[in-house]
């Protein structure tokens, strides 16, 4: 049985007449009752019966009509649904991106957007480090990936930078170096560090380390927390100060300040991330435009 035996079969139903279902298909009438004729056999029953001058759908008939207008709809549906994802209309977009990123602000705007222009499109957030995003790129676990630093584009990863920008130290209002305009490494001895775990972002971590041990001075840590919200409401209360990029100035509770560190020179580089062989997807090429439009405005 194929859907050419289905949709003859409506034809004529519908018609209730071989000749007019025919004109309607632009086919003879002699290969229409032919191919009705087959299925009718393969089926084991009588579809239609004579009517004056027409023909009626049997109990059977009818049964089965109701099945193969079904079975049309869902065939034209799979067609459909096939073309609108070949056109980037409908589909799945997993999104892994660094947790830091979040301070950026960068990310739920690209997200918004593509959802905006892409109402049929599911898109999924997966917080990943951004040292994990080759391997889960290249396994195909996710589409894109938002995170630090980015190695030389390979065969199968291409790479974007998205941004540059120094690290700065983040302290409540009420710090003995809020009125500073600026602080030096010096002025950082012995204050407490508040900072995700290393393995958030290992390379991060190393690079401000180094820095503060090639001025000979070593961060007196006291708290690990995974959350920058919760880093942040800390560093407000007075519990310690933190290391933060110098774009999450606007994201800071009204009781902390940002503040450059002259000589701390420590830069992170946002990039974004995605397979080679996706350079034609049009999903991801959308959200790969929709991201550079988003840097692109906030230079």
């Amino acid at each position: 049985m194929e859907l050419r035996h289905l949709r003859y079969f409506v034809a004529v139903a519908e018609a209730e007449h071989f000749g007019r279902a025919a004109e309607q298909l632009h086919v003879s009438q002699s290969p229409l009752s032919r191919q009705i004729a087959q299925l009718e056999e393969e089926i084991g029953v009588d579809l239609f019966v004579s009517s004056g001058r027409g023909v009626k759908l049997t109990p059977a008939g009818q049964s089965f009509l109701e099945g193969a207008r079904a079975t049309l709809a869902r065939a034209a549906q799979a067609a459909e649904d096939a073309r609108a994802t070949a056109q980037g209309r409908i589909g799945t977009v997993m999104v892994g991106f660094d947790g830091a990123l979040a301070d950026t602000l960068l990310l739920p705007e690209i997200v918004q957007r593509f959802r905006a222009r892409h109402p049929r499109v599911e898109v999924r957030l997966r917080p990943l480090p951004s040292e994990e995003q080759v391997a889960a790129l290249r396994a195909g676990k996710i589409s894109v990936g938002y995170g630090y630093h980015s190695p030389e584009d390979t065969p199968l990863v291409r790479f974007r930078v998205l941004f540059r920008e120094r690290v700065g130290v983040v302290m409540s209002k009420g710090h003995r170096l809020a009125a500073r305009r600026t602080l030096r490494i010096a002025d950082l001895k012995h204050e407490r560090i508040l900072w995700p775990p290393r393995k958030e972002g290992p390379r991060l971590h190393d690079d401000i380390v180094a820095a503060f041990r090639a001025h000979h001075h070593t961060l007196e840590r006291v708290h690990e927390e995974v959350s920058g919200e919760v880093i942040l409401m800390l560093v407000a209360s007075g519990e310690g100060v933190s290391l933060f990029p110098e774009s999450a100035a606007p994201t800071l509770l009204p009781g902390a300040v940002f503040k450059r560190v002259r000589d701390l020179n420590v830069t992170i580089q946002g990039r974004s991330a995605w397979r080679a062989m996706d350079d034609k997807d049009p999903l991801v090429t959308s959200l790969l435009e929709i991201t550079n439009s988003v840097h692109t405005s906030r230079r």
